[in-house]
């Protein structure tokens, strides 16, 4: 979400989602339209879709911007006449439910591939014939990988949520459990900064958390709520935060201590072979995979200060925030 905003500027090549430029015409292979956000992060993905699908695909990309009308998409699927579809970020797919939605009756949805997408088996209602890349690493992963560097107890994990993401909390305890981690919720409503202080509070101070899980969630990551809520509440804690994103890991705010976060890079290759299982006619409808590669940050110099680590261990860490 705080990396995934859609951009409206046309670059390396790539054309505006309204029609104002054609894009370069692919003469062979089967046809794959990319619709997609200006944003480094959606870059580096669709580097990863092209080289996976080679020369035996047609990519042909077009920059979802601000204001996109499902129209448009119509036009640039008549032009390009695709085999699959993919989608990257949210926006994106809440735009393309629209189009399907503005489809006639009995035409046959084309397949689409998504990714780069937050809490994507919540997003992706009403859109037919989806598969794609859950953004999001399993908690239990950046549990596991956090406990390998702490010495020092890791068991009972705290996340406050709004009822909105009661089941991805669920799913994630469950996946938690089986490795021995235990996962506390605390839910409010998303609109005062005041009450997530105290569901923090509640977390470090009653139910004695051994770290703190934030989502990736619009609403509590506000810039309100990161200055009136989460810094305060957790600036005289010494309780680990796990995030899911790189943003929120900063030397220049004192925010995420520790992240597993999605290789943006290996999403694309990862999605495109659900797009090479597509466009070969095979079923992969519903199927939703976690990211198969990942990056591991840690906030090393606040972790010294505030928490004891396996010193030799560090080195396993992809990269260290000093």
């Amino acid at each position: 979400m705080l990396l995934l905003g859609a951009g409206c500027a046309s670059q390396g090549g790539l054309t505006k989602l309204d029609g104002s430029s054609t894009p370069a015409s692919e003469a062979r292979g089967t046809k794959v339209l990319v619709l997609m956000p200006d944003s480094p992060s959606a870059l580096m993905a669709l580097d990863g879709l092209r080289d996976e699908l080679g020369a035996d695909f047609a990519v042909t990309t077009r920059i979802v911007g601000e204001g996109a009308e499902p129209q448009a998409v119509a036009k640039a699927i008549t032009e390009t006449n695709p085999a699959v579809v993919v989608l990257m970020n949210n926006p994106t797919l809440r735009l393309y439910r629209r189009y399907q939605a503005l489809r006639p009756s009995g035409a046959r949805p084309l397949p689409v591939v998504a990714l780069l997408t937050s809490f994507l088996k919540q997003s992706a209602g009403g859109i037919e014939d989806l598969s794609g890349v859950i953004y999001e690493v399993p908690l239990v992963t950046s549990l596991v990988n956090l406990r390998d560097l702490l010495a020092q107890p890791l068991v009972k994990v705290g996340v406050v949520h709004r009822p909105t993401f009661q089941g991805f909390v669920e799913e994630q305890k469950k996946l938690a459990a089986a490795e021995g981690f235990q996962v506390v919720g605390v839910e409010v409503g998303g609109k005062s900064s005041r009450d997530l202080r105290n569901a923090v509070d509640k977390l470090v101070e009653e139910n004695k958390v051994d770290a703190i899980w934030v989502l990736n969630d619009n609403a509590l990551l506000s810039r309100l709520m990161l200055e009136r809520g989460w810094l305060p509440a957790l600036r005289d804690k010494q309780t680990p935060v796990l995030v899911n994103v790189g943003s929120l890991l900063s030397r220049r705010v004192p925010f995420g201590t520790f992240g597993v976060l999605p290789d943006h890079r290996a999403l694309g290759v990862q999605a495109a072979n659900l797009v090479i299982t597509a466009a070969d006619g095979q079923a992969v409808a519903g199927t939703l995979e976690y990211p198969l590669s990942v990056e591991k940050v840690l906030d090393v110099s606040a972790a010294r200060k505030s928490l004891r680590l396996h010193e030799d261990r560090i080195a396993t860490v992809d990269r260290l925030l000093e």
